[in-house]
């Protein structure tokens, strides 16, 4: 049926989002839900010229994150576009959000885990790098909190501000079958040496449609003593052991 309504000018923004469910959820190959499921979701808004805002939320462990309501959510703006012939550019600030949740410190004070990253990013093709830069200290880790922070406690040596992290990406489509996922990444903490340390993922998806299935393995070389977690019956986990995530996302 033809309509007599005008039509539309088309917007210049645009809305999209996913949301996922996870065996696991591993930030820079360490396990932010105790090796259990986490359900994820955002939204990103992408406005004229290339900028874009967004949000994200996805459970966390109480485990890690203490005295909190279990919960990541995410903060972020920045600008994409081409810079060159086939390569783009993306550029912008993060935030993550851990409300509610706190570290005890030394002066009898709590400390958030909260922390800000400017990142800049470049993508050729199938590969991608990024690289990201903590503007405040490094998910609580003052030195202040050195006795806290991590499983084992650290000898205070200075801030972790200005910790970085460098990711490495590349992505080939296998036919018609699955996309292989290949990933390489490594933290370095800021005069913390002892908890630096490389992360690694080796994933296939398959997509049909607005679903994607993914299986991936995912391992570090970061030192159990310092990144496991207790829980309340006193059962401690290794969060950086090498393991199998599953997934199932649907985009929107």
């Amino acid at each position: 049926m033809e309509s007599d309504l005008p039509v539309a000018a088309t917007s210049p923004f645009a809305l999209s989002g996913s949301l996922s469910l996870l065996t696991d959820y591993r930030f820079r190959g360490i396990s932010q839900t105790w090796r259990g499921a986490a359900l994820q979701g955002g939204v990103e808004l992408a406005m004229p010229h290339g900028w874009y805002l967004g949000t994200w939320l996805s459970n966390v462990s109480s485990n890690s994150y203490p005295q909190g309501q279990s919960l990541e959510h995410d903060l972020y703006a920045g600008w994409r576009g081409d810079v060159l012939t086939d390569w783009k550019l993306d550029a912008g600030l993060l935030h993550y959000r851990y409300p509610g949740a706190r570290l005890n410190a030394a002066d009898g004070s709590a400390q958030r885990f909260d922390t800000t990253e400017a990142y800049l990013g470049a993508t050729h093709g199938g590969f991608n790098v990024k690289w990201s830069v903590a503007m405040t200290p490094y998910f609580g880790l003052r030195e202040s909190t050195t006795a806290s922070a991590f499983a084992t406690a650290l000898t205070p040596t200075g801030s972790s501000r200005g910790s970085q992290y460098l990711d490495l990406n590349y992505q080939h489509p296998l036919g018609d079958w699955a996309t292989l996922g290949l990933h390489a990444g490594y933290t370095h903490v800021r005069n913390y040496s002892e908890v630096s340390y490389a992360d690694w993922r080796v994933s296939l998806a398959k997509t049909w449609g607005a679903w994607t299935a993914s299986a991936a393995w995912v391992g570090t070389s970061a030192d159990a003593r310092y990144y496991s977690a207790v829980n309340s019956q006193g059962r401690m986990r290794s969060l950086g052991r090498s393991g199998l995530v599953l997934g199932l996302s649907a985009a929107f």
